[in-house]
């Protein structure tokens, strides 16, 4: 892998380097470890919070010739930093390119990682919606964003291992089946507005904020709904890119497919992104987050 970061229970992924490592750790204890060897440096999966070797962060370290450091599974505790969770090891897409996970299979209802994922759903889930809105192009209201907040506390999403902390936004939607788009604001000049100005019953109604708005074109009545599926992994060497399909149908029915897919690339390091994009706090949003998901302390206790 390609990433890093410094602490479990974080929603950050950064890209490895001499630099960035030592800016984040300082290389001290407990991401240092000195054997009879020299020394050892450690540091968080992004995806899975297991411990993660570096190597090559500096050439004098033999294990490696790769032109870039990069980091690997350590199967084991490192003490003060991070445990090691055979079961999110087997999950992660990190420790295996050619896995595929089982997308029934499910954390324990004390993971610590499922834990993380609730409280951060919790704690910014006005930057999960406006990383949802870079990604798909669809603008997430109040009511809509409700809705499906309770389908992801109903299903307890955060105990699916294909939910991680770069895709949380997605998982919103992943497998929640077709969702409505008529009505909803969309961003101009999104990839999903482009395919939609090819839909002869679509028309867009200008709003008063910097969104259009998705309407029917002509008498009658129009059935627009957006499915999120298809999650794929590819890799490049170290770096990994996650995506998702994004199909638009029409009809209730037959699902006559309304364009051609659209295919997104996931930020995984969306929640620093966000936070730069817009500093400022959707307390509306925030509200409905604490509304929804009432335990401060994470899971439910009843979970």
């Amino acid at each position: 892998m390609d990433v890093f970061k410094a602490w479990p229970g974080r929603a950050e992924s950064i890209v490895i380097s001499q630099e960035s490592y030592m800016g984040c750790t300082g290389g001290v204890a407990p991401w240092r470890r000195d054997g009879d060897k020299g020394p050892s440096y450690y540091a968080v999966c992004p995806l899975c919070d297991n411990p993660i070797q570096i190597v090559g962060l500096f050439r004098r370290q033999e294990e490696s010739r790769a032109r870039r450091p990069y980091g690997r599974h350590h199967r084991g505790d490192v003490p003060g930093l991070c445990r090691y969770d055979e079961d999110a090891y087997l999950h992660c897409p990190y420790a295996d390119p050619n896995h595929r996970t089982d997308i029934r299979a499910r954390r324990h209802p004390k993971d610590q990682t499922g834990r993380a994922l609730y409280g951060l759903m919790r704690g910014e889930f006005d930057r999960v919606a406006l990383a949802w809105e870079r990604f798909s192009g669809i603008h997430l209201g109040p009511g809509a964003a409700r809705d499906m907040l309770r389908k992801w506390r109903d299903d307890q999403g955060w105990r699916y291992y294909d939910a991680t902390y770069g895709n949380l936004p997605q998982m919103l939607f992943f497998a929640a089946g077709g969702q409505n788009l008529v009505k909803r604001y969309i961003v101009p000049d999104s990839p999903l507005h482009e395919r939609l100005k090819g839909v002869p019953r679509v028309r867009f109604t200008p709003t008063r904020s910097r969104y259009v708005q998705v309407d029917k074109a002509g008498p009658g009545f129009l059935t627009l709904d957006f499915l999120l599926y298809a999650r794929r992994i590819e890799w490049d060497g170290q770096h990994m890119n996650e995506t998702f399909r994004l199909r638009g149908l029409l009809g209730r029915d037959d699902g006559q497919q309304a364009f051609d897919d659209l295919t997104l690339d996931v930020d995984q390091d969306w929640l620093p992104h966000t936070a730069d994009a817009q500093p400022g706090r959707d307390e509306r949003l925030l509200d409905i987050a604490r509304e929804t998901l009432q335990s401060d302390a994470g899971i439910p206790a009843d979970q």
